[in-house]
């Protein structure tokens, strides 16, 4: 073996030497990914919020100001009930082709309301990653639109000789209110559309405070869940039941409610 050949060997040999004290000592550390969610600018949503007098639909456009602050318009129709709302349905003979449609005893109005505020969403703790939960809280104080509209019931009227009977619709006054509350004269209730254009308006306060839960928050979808308490103050009691021993109308109407949230958001 010549010299030029034992130089080769050697170096093959300390090569060889290197890559296996390098296959030893040098071990890769797995990769963490930390991916937070983008920051869009802005977002829109719509809301479904039932609640046990009633329900909501809302649409909402907010700005997402940071990580934890988003800022947003509120636009709302809700359908508002009494608590002690109970339906009932009365069967027996028909009369003409008046159906015996359900009825709610001693409703005398129902109340529909357009809601218009400005609320916030502000997270507790740092944007979660990506698919995590996101907990925060939301305030909204605006306006609230009421439309009040009178609740007819049919009501059996009897001719003089008892022999000829006939259906009427009645709405409540303090005139008719024994006819309107004699639960044996009630044929049932009417169509829903009865009382539209007997509607009279009132203006209150809006405001509504919540505990809301964003999944994979800063995503662009937006899926929420929220639950908490919303309140609408007028400046005069809703009639929304006919006030008995039991029964009284308020100008404060507070309820609780949980409401569904999905939509998108944008750069």
């Amino acid at each position: 073996m010549n010299g030029l050949s034992k130089h080769i060997i050697i170096v093959l040999l300390c090569v060889l030497g290197l890559s296996l004290q390098a296959q030893n000592v040098f071990q890769p550390k797995p990769i963490e990914y930390n991916l937070k969610g983008v920051v869009y600018a802005t977002e829109s949503l719509f809301e479904i919020r039932p609640h046990l007098q009633g329900f909501t639909l809302a649409y909402k456009k907010g700005k997402l100001d940071s990580y934890y602050k988003t800022s947003y318009m509120s636009y709302e129709i809700g359908y508002m009930k009494d608590a002690q709302e109970k339906r009932q349905q009365i069967t027996g003979e028909r009369i003409g082709d008046v159906s015996r449609n359900p009825f709610i005893y001693g409703k005398q109005s129902q109340l529909f309301n357009l809601r218009v505020a400005y609320g916030q969403k502000n997270y507790l703790s740092e944007k979660t990653r990506r698919k995590g939960v996101a907990v925060g809280w939301i305030y909204e104080i605006g306006g609230s639109l009421g439309l009040i509209k009178p609740y007819y019931v049919n009501v059996i009227r009897t001719s003089d000789d008892l022999v000829d009977r006939q259906v009427e619709a009645i709405r409540y006054s303090e005139e008719n209110r024994d006819d309107f509350l004699d639960f044996d004269r009630i044929y049932g209730g009417t169509n829903f559309w009865k009382g539209f254009t007997e509607i009279t308006p009132t203006v209150g306060l809006h405001t509504k405070v919540g505990l809301h839960l964003g999944l994979g928050a800063f995503e662009d979808k937006v899926k929420a869940v929220e639950v908490g308490v919303m309140m609408d103050v007028y400046p005069r009691e809703i009639p929304l039941m006919v006030e008995r021993n039991d029964i009284s109308n308020s100008f404060f109407l507070a309820k609780l409610y949980a409401s569904f949230q999905f939509g998108s958001r944008k750069l």
